[in-house]
């Protein structure tokens, strides 16, 4: 149109679309798994993970001598020469022969393992399948046996010891950061040396990284302090089928903070297709447990409830789960959201973000309507307040104790931090903004007093 009388200049404001970090989790895999080492594959449902499991290998021949027995399979195994690894031997006669052992790579086609006895000669040749199979499976199985009907990945590391499968997830780590936030670990990295260091080199507030661990009663100190680290005792003599910390993993990976869909503590959350630790003969036990942080399943009797429950859902920092999970939710959707008005405000002709007062409180206010968000979807306590003070005074209030419980949010004024701050201006910089911010508990011991009288 030639000298139009109305010309109108379009802007668009995209909203961000939501982190889905807090929803990614994976099963660590050593080897059970037809998939390359450092590789991902998704699972929506149990089949897709049965669908890639490594099948069993057929055996030629095996010889007992000096407590050890030679195996050698029909076909090159795959495993790396010098390796050890777990591994089930099915199907030979003598039955002795068969079981979970702890195998040595010593050949393409050849690996020994210990056995103390001769079972005699081998008449029936069996098979052998890397023991990571059976307990992928069963984490599979007890992850999807849970109500949240949520997806997961498996991260295969390729086959090998402990050692080897840490030093395989590092990698993983340093080439994918933020990708995974928590990791279901197999219980061979329990108490593992290597695996603690790893677990306490992403233990800092802002890790936003976590690995469920299978421990042991004897093991149970190991993890003391480590947030990063959510530990659990299983109840003896469980079935080959069953993984329990699989079903308190999936209770996290299934929050989806909304004001309609809260997220309630971790704590007494049920679980399902798992076995309670008995508690007759075991109290003593289970009050250790309690006190190293390290959960345990149990049933919800006290309440008169026999679903079975998680007890307590701590971190081994002593914090609930969901108080770091309300943490790193509040830092990554005040990342996500001031950097939404910022891109935002660089592409407003109508309403552009300036470096001025003005530009200041409407970041303020940005953060605001996050840690709003964050009290309705049941994340934080109080109720958000807003300061405008200098750096200095706002943490002097806060050392005071003027801010509990309150979610005070300080925007530090322009004058005073360009004052202050005097080459910030110059680079875009704007460093003033702080809050207190306190996750929400749950309840998890109630005292009451009760006075029996003979008065009339």
């Amino acid at each position: 149109m030639v000298n139009p009388i109305v010309t109108v200049n379009v802007s668009v404001t995209q909203a961000p679309a939501p982190s889905l970090l807090q929803r990614t989790g994976a099963m660590i895999s050593q080897g059970g798994t037809t998939k390359a080492a450092q590789s991902l594959t998704l699972l929506t449902q149990l089949s897709d993970l049965t669908n890639i499991l490594a099948g069993s290998k057929a055996i030629t021949s095996m010889t007992w001598s000096g407590s050890v027995v030679t195996v050698t399979t029909t076909s090159p195994h795959g495993w790396t020469n010098g390796d050890t690894i777990g591994v089930t031997i099915a199907g030979v006669t003598p039955s002795g022969y068969n079981g979970s052992f702890t195998a040595t790579i010593t050949g393409t086609s050849t690996f020994t393992y210990p056995l103390a006895s001769n079972p005699g000669s081998v008449t029936v040749q069996g098979n052998v399948t890397d023991a990571d199979v059976a307990e992928l499976l069963a984490m599979g199985t007890t992850f999807f046996a849970q109500p949240t009907q949520q997806s997961v990945y498996v991260l295969e590391l390729g086959a090998g010891s402990p050692d080897e499968g840490v030093t395989g997830l590092t990698t993983f780590l340093t080439a994918n950061p933020a990708t995974i936030y928590s990791f279901l670990v197999p219980r061979e990295w329990d108490n593992d040396t290597n695996f603690i260091t790893l677990a306490r080199n992403n233990d800092t507030p802002s890790s936003k990284l976590y690995f469920f661990v299978t421990t042991t009663v004897a093991n149970r100190a190991v993890y003391a302090g480590i947030k990063s680290v959510l530990a659990l005792v299983e109840a003896p003599a469980i079935p080959v089928t069953e993984f329990s910390l699989a079903a308190v993993w999936a209770v996290t990976l299934g929050y989806n903070p909304t004001s309609t869909n809260r997220v309630p503590p971790l704590a007494f959350a049920y679980v399902y297709g798992v076995t309670a630790y008995p508690l007759a003969g075991n109290s003593t036990t289970l009050t250790q447990l309690a006190t190293a942080n390290v959960s345990y399943v149990t049933t919800g009797a006290e309440g008169g409830i026999s679903n079975t429950i998680v007890k307590y859902g701590h971190t081994a920092d002593g914090n609930p789960f969901n108080y770091w999970y309300s943490a790193d939710w509040a830092q990554l959707n005040v990342d996500l959201n001031l950097s939404n008005e910022v891109i935002n405000g660089s592409n407003s002709t109508l309403a552009p973000l300036y470096y001025n007062q003005q530009g200041i409180n409407r970041l303020q206010n940005r953060a605001a309507q996050t840690f709003g968000q964050a009290i309705t979807n049941g994340l934080a306590l109080g109720q958000v307040v807003l300061t405008q003070l200098p750096a200095a005074t706002f943490a002097a209030n806060f050392a005071a104790g003027l801010y509990n419980g309150q979610l005070a949010i300080n925007a530090e004024p322009f004058t005073v931090y360009t004052a202050e701050n005097p080459s910030d201006y110059a680079i875009g910089k704007y460093g003033g903004l702080a809050a207190v911010y306190t996750p929400l508990r749950g309840f998890e011991a109630i005292f009451f007093n009760l006075n029996v009288t003979n008065f009339a």
